[in-house]
């Protein structure tokens, strides 16, 4: 454990943490847990006393652990975005950008967050505190919280002092960097396959406790409805926690562009919303006007309307992905163009219109009428970048713009940009194999779930109405074999149906976070889970009813 490092991460010195956070909320344990013995000293009793005195203990726990996790917060940012740091010093290197003005060009770039304020440290120690760039680049890594932006400082560092080309450098390591990238890429999908594997084991278990909850009452009269309760809570809270666990572990590599420039598809997204809420509202009053449907079928007619949401985002999401595919070629076609033109931009895109980029065509069509008006040729490449929608393509655009405006070589440019381009598509790829592999788990997860609780409902309340007939001898009860009365049935369904909704909709948001898409595309999902919710519901209480010959 680097306490320097942690610090560093979180900005603050030792005694400032100390006093600003570990000693206030430290205090607050304490205070919160005398607080409890004295005002509520009848609350927690026997085995249960020790519980309040173990806030303060949480609260220790948390002061001290806490840096560390803003460690681990600042290298993932570090490390997510060393790709596209890489990818444009090595641009802006083809203009023969002095060395110390690469770093603050780098600095000012947002995208890169926490990245960017290490950049600026580098340039602020240079300018200001009159250090060499090599002593600069040595004296950050040795705070930097990620491994890979520490490895590359010392390489940097070493090949100013050795005198090499930083041209040639940073040429060189695209390649080192791109490797490093795929590596933590690949070790982070390895990640999501052994989480699917703990899920799937998770909710095996959570489907006993749940049966378990159900049967327990008929045996120990119980309360079911409060056992059922806990359930719930746990099915939820397990839910989240892999949720938690499992956006910590996947890159952060959104599909999305994250600009606020109006788009057609942004709008016709949005549009979408307020009509398929008005869908389920006008499905709810059919359902409620027709009153014969199973409450399970119900809800699920009623969430319907939502797959026009998740249809609408996933055919937005489809045409960005095949604008991905074809963004390489385009780029590297304009920058050997442009380079054969003396690196007019103009004259380069004018002659790739006949080319056929597939769904990109139109986009690069719009971009030279508007680069062709001469009225702002950045805000001409930013309107392209938003409307193909990729978050890709807006941030390599940003990077050949700005690089070709300093003078840069555009073939060289166009080639180094497509090479990583074409290579972080490919790693989405494998991730969306990965997440095209867990929705199967999750549909099968969700049948399963529905089989087991509704079999187990459907046991029991045969059992209370059987039982209930039973003549037993004089001087003997039911009771004191079976509790035959364990509540109501139909709120016991309501509870499992919860279980059942809210499980859907946290593997839809599971599926999404794994495979990098937007949110809303988790709607179709989500219905999809809640009819088979629905139908193992139905098809599973007449199936048991038929089968025991109570139907």
């Amino acid at each position: 454990m680097d306490f320097k490092k942690a610090f560093n991460a979180l900005e603050m010195e030792p005694k400032a943490y100390a006093k600003k956070v570990a000693l206030p909320v430290v205090a607050f344990g304490f205070i919160f847990s005398i607080l409890i013995y004295t005002l509520l000293p009848d609350l927690f009793t026997g085995s249960t006393q020790m519980i309040p005195a173990l806030i303060p203990v949480i609260c220790i726990g948390f002061a001290f652990y806490y840096p560390f996790t803003a460690l681990g917060g600042k290298a993932a940012q570090i490390d997510n975005n060393m790709h596209y740091y890489i990818t444009q010093m090595g641009a802006i290197s083809t203009a023969e950008t002095p060395r110390l003005d690469i770093i603050k060009i780098v600095s000012k770039n947002e995208s890169y967050k926490f990245l960017a304020k290490e950049s600026e440290k580098i340039y602020n120690l240079v300018t200001v505190w009159n250090m060499s760039l090599s002593d600069a680049c040595r004296f950050a890594s040795k705070r930097t919280p990620s491994v890979l932006y520490e490895d590359f400082l010392d390489r940097f560092a070493h090949g100013l002092e050795s005198g090499e080309d930083i041209k040639a450098f940073l040429a060189a390591e695209q390649n080192v960097v791109m490797n490093e990238y795929e590596s933590m890429y690949n070790g982070a999908l390895y990640a999501i396959e052994v989480i699917k594997e703990l899920f799937v084991s998770l909710i095996m278990a959570l489907i006993f406790l749940a049966s378990f909850a159900v049967i327990m009452p008929v045996i120990t009269g119980m309360d079911a409805v409060l056992l059922m309760g806990v359930v719930v809570v746990v099915f939820v809270v397990t839910d989240l926690v892999m949720i938690t666990f499992t956006k910590s572990k996947v890159p952060k590599d959104p599909i999305w562009q994250q600009t606020k420039i109006p788009t057609k598809a942004k709008t016709k997204l949005y549009q979408s919303i307020p009509i398929s809420i008005a869908g389920c509202i006008i499905v709810a009053i059919a359902v409620m006007l027709y009153g014969k449907l199973e409450l399970p079928i119900a809800v699920a007619a009623i969430l319907t309307p939502l797959t026009y949401i998740g249809h609408v985002a996933k055919k937005v999401e489809k045409d960005i992905k095949r604008k991905d595919e074809n963004y390489p070629s385009f780029i590297r076609s304009l920058g050997s163009s442009a380079g054969a033109r003396g690196g007019l931009i103009d004259e380069a895109l004018k002659s790739l219109r006949i080319h056929d980029f597939g769904p990109l065509t139109k986009d690069v069509n719009s971009l030279f009428k508007r680069i062709n008006t001469r009225v702002d040729k950045k805000k001409s490449w930013e309107f392209f970048s938003a409307n193909t929608g990729s978050n890709l393509i807006q941030r390599f655009s940003a990077m050949f713009v700005e690089a070709t405006n300093l003078g840069g070589q555009p073939e060289v440019i166009g080639d180094m940009i497509a090479t990583n381009f074409h290579r972080i598509v490919t790693l989405r790829k494998k991730r969306y194999q990965s997440a095209s592999s867990l929705v199967g788990v999750m549909y099968g997860l969700t049948a399963g779930i529905g089989f087991t609780l509704y079999i187990s409902l459907g046991v029991v309340d045969l059992m209370q109405d059987m039982f209930t007939t039973v003549t037993m001898p004089d001087g003997m009860g039911m009771g004191m074999i079976l509790n035959t009365d364990i509540g109501n049935m139909e709120l016991l369904s309501a509870m499992v149906l919860f279980i059942m909704l809210a499980h859907s909709l946290m593997s839809a948001l599971l599926i999404r976070f794994v495979d990098g898409g937007h949110i809303l595309c988790s709607m179709k999902d989500f219905v999809i889970m809640v009819w088979i919710s629905g139908i193992s519901a139905v098809f599973t209480t007449s199936g048991v009813a038929s089968l025991l010959g109570t139907a």
